[in-house]
């Protein structure tokens, strides 16, 4: 049938006409006027050895070496001797704007090496004496602009070992003298061309050696040793014999002896091993958490003090808390049991100074807050409560200097900034509130350089996030230099972009009240805060908006409940918590917010489950656990839900099968593991989204890398689309986003760098959409969360070398692969973030001449079609459809009641009132009647005109059907049609 027709029977074009249409994107409001400084944002670029937190700046004599942007630079490598003369730009390694991404800096007596992208080589290994005549590549390892990409890179002997590719090997381990020459390929340990060994997590075992995790097939991951020769490179230990991996990692040295983390595939689970780099000498320390459940010992913020190592590990009884080990089992013992129970205190960020060990950790009384400990359960013991009550002051970035320690920590009349302690409460003092009032300077990347401390902290208006040095005193806590001179429009920083009506809801900052609840009809005076969940300068954060119930769902933190689920019917009296799950200031942290037939499924975490599945009718008596997956205290950390097929989808931990994708049809016994890599590794399914009643995803195996994959909810079903990136490399598909036509996402390939893809489902058809900055050079693509596309095209943002980061659209051909508009002229960027469509309207977050990040509209001429609501059914029917293209046929496809007959309705744009006990979308009393439909699954065409009259109409679906026994009248969601191109 013909829309019009059907339309002008009804003499519905003389009330609905179409909207005036822009097609440049517009500023809806500047929410954030203020001033604020230019930043040059100082980061360490480094990693911790043996995949440990990367601390403090690298620093080398009396300097250290950091990466800033000064502005005209981009982000280049510096170094600083802690005065204003003495900080400077070592090198621009890739002239102008643009940056050279300088990364895994490593030192080695005078010399510092690190991975940068020149421009013309790609990312390859350079090194620096400190001067800017002697910052130079030390090899073109992958020749020409592809790059080898150098990583893990860690000090041996006199020079470094590391993991690149050179094009002919794949990823393996390389060792260089800092000469050309002396810069080689040590073992291709994975044989053959374009295959890799993937080594990782280099750490040093004397003088001589490191050991690292790598694969090779008849192995899997696990543990190798090299001295920096093919000779001295060798498999240490199968671990778990056979092809499936033990996995170690997290190297910690103590003594002449490694600890780690792994798992023999016994009834042990992942636990603590050691190592002296023989395969006799590596050993299982101790079982913490005996038989199959894992102990998990996390040694990624491990530290060495007194002859033990300390960590965190997990029992069912304690959760996870404070071990130490010297290396045996006796040895290896529980410190203390600080949040008492199966909840965990969750320690981190460990410091000595003297006799003590200092660090963060939890508990129901004080929330997260200093602690230190002589290694004795009395001994182990609050220092201070900074933020008094169950309120978190959070402490981290914990460094000695001078026999103090010296911290970040949160207050909330201050804000996050640096502290310092003698280790008695009287003695813990803040050091200076560097951006006064609630405000946080955020201090970070704590190093200790001679006679002071240098860090990087933010002043806010004044200097922004630079470089700042203390001696521990407010007058001695002063800025270094100001690398990025200059001041720019403060930004409201607009997020979480969701729709519900004619108003799209985000999170945002005014530079009053935080980071609350807003909503915006698409102008200046329709844009308004909702509620200042948590009132003053302090932030709500809401995140993960969504409808529901014809509300908006989403998680906030407020001062009395900490985060958890809130709702808000779009006023600040209709704006309230929905439940408390994990009672008290603590926070259940919801997250992953997914509507699923008649229920909101999200994350959550209380001390009894973890962090597990729940469920929510939008009440607090009806906002309950679904599925403690992973049972007990252990959690399962469902993440990145997905509905598709009538199903489920996400991904979450067991210790049976690893992360993997979990399936559930609303029920607990239809609710079951789907193992993408076999056995308990992790496929770790990422980036799921639904198209044609499947879900695709992202995800690892052993042979291929993290690739793209499909699932219908069947084990026979889950299977790899394409191998992007051949041979084991990791394409890496990001931000999945499905259109009419096909998936869309970010993918990387090694001519191409990170660009645009497309996939029609089948090998033959996963293709490079468009590479838009030509060659090697990544155009650094990001899809919109929440599958954001109009029709048959898809919006993004990404780099083409000419414009910055801009939004871009695509109808999945390279000729109609185009810039939007650059809305910051020339190479710098507008760095479109989060979006929605509203009304046929893109909101989204950027930047455009004269203001920061701020809300921004683009009202393009393209059609587009979005589900809104839910069904109301025992059975759960749906209604979906493509976009109203002009002069082509629209398909309304859904899943009906059975074969019960219904009945396809439209009308213009209404408000949601009941009908019998259902929600009606279309005010079905005076809607349109369009078509029958019947059976488990309905199809219905509409004929668009080729009318350019219609562009712009907005018009409701939805479908009804008749009573089945004592359930009364039923219906679907809503769709909502904009016609367009």
């Amino acid at each position: 049938m013909l829309l019009s027709a059907r339309l002008l029977s009804v003499g519905l074009l003389a009330v609905l006409t179409a909207e005036a249409i822009t097609q440049t994107p517009t500023l809806i409001r500047d929410i954030d006027t203020a001033r604020r400084a230019w930043s040059s944002a100082p980061s360490n670029a480094c990693h911790g050895e043996g995949n440990h937190v990367a601390r403090g700046f690298v620093t080398i004599g009396s300097s250290c070496y950091f990466v800033a942007d000064d502005g005209n630079s981009g982000q280049e490598l510096w170094k600083s001797d802690g005065t204003a003369a003495g900080t400077l730009l070592l090198r621009d390694i890739r002239p102008g704007l643009a940056s050279s991404n300088v990364n895994f800096l490593a030192a080695n007596g005078n010399a510092l090496y690190f991975s940068a992208d020149d421009g013309v080589h790609g990312a390859e290994l350079w090194k620096t004496d400190g001067s800017s005549a002697g910052t130079v590549l030390v090899k073109d390892i992958h020749p020409g602009q592809v790059g080898s990409a150098p990583t893990d890179i860690v000090p041996l002997a006199g020079g470094v070992v590391f993991a690149a590719d050179d094009g002919l090997h794949g990823v393996e381990v390389w060792a260089s003298d800092g000469t050309a020459n002396g810069t080689l390929l040590v073992a291709d340990i994975r044989t053959g061309i374009a295959n890799s060994s993937w080594p990782r997590h280099f750490c040093r075992l004397g003088s001589t050696r490191v050991v690292f995790q790598a694969y090779e097939p008849s192995s899997g991951f696990e543990l190798w040793s090299t001295d920096g020769t093919a000779t001295g490179t060798m498999l240490v230990k199968d671990i778990w014999p056979g092809g499936d991996g033990s996995y170690p990692n997290h190297f910690t040295r103590i003594g002449n002896k490694i600890l780690f983390g792994a798992a023999d595939g016994s009834a042990t689970g992942e636990e603590l091993w050691s190592t002296d780099g023989t395969s006799a000498g590596t050993t299982l320390v101790k079982d913490i958490k005996p038989g199959g459940p894992s102990g998990r010992p996390d040694l990624f913020h491990s530290m060495v003090h007194g002859g033990s190592v300390y960590f965190t590990a997990l029992t069912a009884a304690t959760g996870f808390e404070l071990w130490k080990s010297d290396g045996t089992t006796a040895g290896t013992v529980l410190v203390k049991d600080i949040d008492p129970g199966p909840s965990g205190s969750l320690p981190a960020w460990y410091a000595v100074v003297g006799s003590s060990l200092y660090f963060a950790a939890n508990n129901t009384v004080s929330g997260r807050e200093l602690w230190k400990t002589d290694g004795t359960a009395a001994g182990t013991v609050l220092v201070a409560d900074l933020d008094s009550g169950p309120a978190s002051s959070a402490p981290s970035n914990l460094i000695e200097f001078g026999g103090k320690l010296y911290l970040a920590a949160h207050q909330s009349m201050t804000g996050r900034e640096l502290f310092v302690t003698d280790g008695t409460a009287s003695g813990t003092k803040q050091v200076l509130d560097l951006w006064p009032g609630p405000e946080s300077s955020s201090p970070d990347f704590l190093t200790v350089l001679g006679s002071k401390v240098v860090l990087r902290a933010d002043d806010g208006p004044v200097s922004g996030a630079e470089l700042f040095e203390t001696d521990g005193t407010s007058v001695g806590t002063v800025l270094v230099k100001d690398i990025h001179l200059g001041t720019t429009t403060a930004s409201s920083s607009p997020g979480s972009f969701a729709t519900n009506g004619p108003w799209t809801y985000f999170s945002a900052s005014d530079g009053i009240h935080g980071f609350e609840l807003w909503r915006t009809d698409g102008t200046n005076a329709g844009t308004s805060m909702v509620a200042d969940i948590h009132p003053g300068a302090s932030s709500s954060s809401p995140t993960d908006i969504v409808r529901f119930q014809n509300d908006v769902y989403f998680a906030a933190t407020s001062a009395t409940f900490g985060r958890e689920l809130w709702k808000s019917d779009g006023t600040a009296r209709g704006t309230v918590l929905v439940k408390d799950v994990f009672a008290g200031a603590a926070s259940s942290d919801p997250a992953f917010l997914t509507v699923f037939r008649d229920k909101l499924y999200f994350r959550a975490f209380d001390p009894t489950h973890g962090a597990e599945l729940w469920a929510s009718n939008g009440t607090a008596s009806g906002t309950v656990l679904f599925q403690d997956i992973e049972l007990g205290s252990v959690s399962s950390e469902p993440a990145s839900l997905c509905v598709a097929g009538g199903r489920l989808f996400m991904r979450a931990f067991s210790r049976l099968y690893g992360e993997e994708l979990y399936v559930s049809d609303g029920t607990i016994s239809g609710s079951s593991f789907l193992d993408v890599m076999t056995g308990p590794e992790s496929g770790r399914p990422a980036h799921l989204v639904a198209w044609q009643d499947q879900c695709y995803f992202s995800a690892n195996d052993a042979s291929l890398g993290r690739e793209l994959f499909v699932s219908d909810g069947t084990s026979s079903g889950t299977k790899l689309v394409a191998d992007i990136f051949r041979g084991g490399g990791d394409g890496g598909p990001t931000g999945l986003t499905a259109t009419d036509r096909a998936i869309f996402f970010a993918a990387f390939e090694p001519t191409t760098g990170n660009e645009l893809w497309m996939s029609d489902g089948t090998n033959t058809g996963t293709v490079l959409v468009k590479d838009i900055h030509p060659g090697p050079s990544a155009a650094h693509v990001q899809l919109f969360a929440g599958s954001v596309r109009f029709g048959r095209f898809v919006v993004f943002s990404a780099d083409d070398g000419v414009h910055g980061k801009e939004l871009w659209m695509s109808n999945g051909t390279a000729s109609g692969t185009m810039l939007v508009a650059d809305l910051v002229p020339g190479l710098r960027s507008s760095d479109p973030s989060s979006a929605a469509i509203c009304g046929g309207r893109l909101v989204f977050g950027a930047k455009s001449l004269g203001v920061g990040s701020e809300p921004h509209v683009w009202a393009p001429s393209l059609a587009s079609s979005q589900r809104f609501g839910e069904g109301c059914s025992p059975v759960f029917p749906t209604l979906e459809s493509t976009a109203p293209v002009l002069n082509t046929f629209t398909t309304l496809s859904g899943h009906g009641v059975g074969s019960q007959p219904g009945a396809l309705f439209l009308n213009g744009p209404a408000a949601p009132k009941k009908f019998v006990l259902c929600d009606d979308y279309v005010d079905v009393m005076s809607a349109v009647f369009v078509a029958p439909v019947v059976g488990s699954s309905f199809r219905s065409s509409v004929g668009i005109p080729p009318s350019s009259s219609l562009v712009g109409l907005r018009l409701y679906w939805q479908a009804w059907f008749a009573p089945t026994g004592s359930v009364p009248i039923q219906s679907t969601n809503g769709v909502e049609w904009v016609v367009g191109l």
